[in-house]
C-alpha cells in the first residue's frame, strides 16, 4: 500500500510537470506573438507587458518548486489574486472590439496559471476562479455595449474550448488527489491491522509464557498435595505454598500497564505477605529507570522468598541511585533457599543474625 501511495505521488508529479509544460507552451508559443503584434492596439501597452512577465515569472517559480518537491502553500493565494488582477487589468486595456480577437491573449493564459496554482485545492475553487476570469470578458462587452450575437458567440466559443481543457486538467488532479487520499487511508488501515496482529501475537506469547511459568511453579506443589506426598501441616509445605503464591502474584503484576513496574510487582508480593497476617512496611527512596523483565525478577526473587517465610513482620526498602537499584528486606525469617545471584546480573547479599534476616538485591548500571 505504501507503493501505491508512492505511485500516486509520482503520477501527480508527472501531471504537474505536464501542466507546466502546457502552460509554458501556451504563454510562449501562442501569447508572445499575440502580445507583440498587438502592442499598438492596447490602450496602454506597458501594463500588458508587465502582466505577461508576471505570469511568466509564476511559471518559473512553479518550475523551481517542482524541482524541490514543494508546493505553493499559502503563497498560492497572493499569486492567484495577482493573476486575477492581471486578467481584469489587461482586459480593461483591450478595446472592446478586440475582446473576441487574438489580442486577448489572457483569455487562455490566465486559466492555465490558475490550474498551476490550484493543483492542491478542491476543484470547486478552480471552477470559481475560471468563472470569474471568463466573466470579465463578458462584463467588458456589456460595459462597451458590444453584446451583439457575433462577439458573444466568438467569446463563448473560446471560453468553452479553452475552459474545457483547463477544467479537465483540474479534474485529473482532483482524481489523483482523491486516489492518493484513498491509498493513504487504506495504508493506515493496513498498518493498524498489522499493529493489532503484532500486539495480539505478543499478548498470546506473553500469556503462553506466563502459563508455562505458572505451571512450573504451581503444578509440582498441587500434584504433591493431591498425591499426599506433601503435608500441608509442615512448615516447608507452607513456605513453598507462600512462595508459589507470591510468584503467581508477581507474574500477574508483570502484565499490568503501570508507570513503575518494579514497585508494582513488589507491592503484589507485599500483598501476599499481608494476607498471611505479616506486618509489612514498604519504603522507597530515589528514582530508577524502566528496568527489563529479567532485572526486575532478579531484584524481586529474594524479597519474595523472605516475605513468604517471614513469621510476623518485614520491612522492604527500594533505593534508586545513578549507579543502580537495590531492594532490601529485613524480616524475622530464615535464609533457606535464597540464591547468591539472581536473573539480570543481580547480586544478592544475605546477613542473618539470630531471628532477624537481612537480604539485599542489587543491580548496577553498566
Amino acid at each position: 500500500m505504501a507503493d501505491a501511495r508512492a505511485t500516486m505521488a509520482r503520477l501527480r508529479g508527472r501531471l504537474r510537470v505536464a501542466i507546466l509544460i502546457v502552460s509554458l507552451a501556451d504563454l510562449i508559443a501562442l501569447d508572445v506573438p499575440a502580445l507583440l503584434t498587438h502592442l499598438d492596439v492596447y490602450i496602454v501597452a506597458w501594463p500588458v507587458v508587465a502582466g505577461y512577465l508576471a505570469l511568466l515569472a509564476m511559471l518559473a517559480v512553479e518550475g523551481v518548486l517542482i524541482t524541490r518537491g514543494r508546493s505553493w502553500g499559502w503563497w498560492r493565494w497572493p499569486a492567484l489574486g495577482l493573476t486575477l488582477a492581471i486578467s481584469v487589468l489587461v482586459n480593461a486595456l483591450i478595446p472592446a472590439g478586440e475582446v473576441p480577437g487574438y489580442a486577448n491573449w489572457p483569455l487562455d493564459a490566465i486559466g492555465w496559471i490558475a490550474v498551476v496554482l490550484l493543483l492542491d485545492v478542491d476543484l470547486a475553487v478552480l471552477l470559481a476562479v475560471l468563472a470569474a476570469h471568463f466573466a470579465t470578458n463578458f462584463v467588458h462587452l456589456a460595459v462597451a455595449g458590444q453584446l451583439a450575437p457575433v462577439p458573444l458567440i466568438n467569446v463563448g466559443t473560446d471560453v468553452v474550448t479553452i475552459g474545457a481543457f483547463q477544467v479537465m486538467a483540474g479534474v485529473a488532479t482532483g482524481m489523483l488527489r482523491s486516489a492518493a487520499n484513498s491509498a493513504a487511508r487504506a495504508a493506515e488501515a493496513e498498518e493498524a491491522v498489522r499493529a493489532a496482529e503484532v500486539i495480539a501475537a505478543r499478548v498470546h506469547e506473553d500469556r503462553r509464557r506466563r502459563s508455562e511459568q505458572l505451571d512450573a511453579v504451581v503444578r509440582p506443589l498441587l500434584i504433591g498435595l493431591a498425591d499426599g506426598e506433601l503435608d500441608p501441616a509442615t512448615d516447608q509445605t507452607r513456605r513453598d505454598s507462600a512462595i508459589a503464591a507470591a510468584r503467581m502474584r508477581r507474574l500477574f503484576a508483570e502484565g499490568d500497564d503501570v508507570d513503575d513496574r518494579l514497585l508494582h510487582e513488589l507491592k503484589a508480593c507485599v500483598d501476599v505477605a499481608e494476607r498471611r497476617g505479616i506486618l509489612v512496611d514498604l519504603a522507597t527512596q530515589g528514582s530508577w529507570p524502566g528496568l527489563p523483565l529479567d532485572v526486575r525478577r532478579g531484584l524481586t526473587e529474594a524479597p519474595v522468598r523472605v516475605l513468604s517465610t517471614a513469621r510476623n513482620w518485614a520491612r522492604v526498602t527500594v533505593l534508586g541511585t545513578d549507579s543502580g537499584v537495590s531492594v532490601s528486606v529485613v524480616a524475622d525469617g530464615d535464609a533457606a533457599g535464597i540464591p547468591a545471584e539472581a536473573d539480570g546480573a543481580v547480586r544478592i547479599t544475605t546477613v542473618e543474625d539470630e531471628d532477624r534476616l537481612w537480604v539485599k538485591a542489587t543491580w548496577q548500571t553498566t
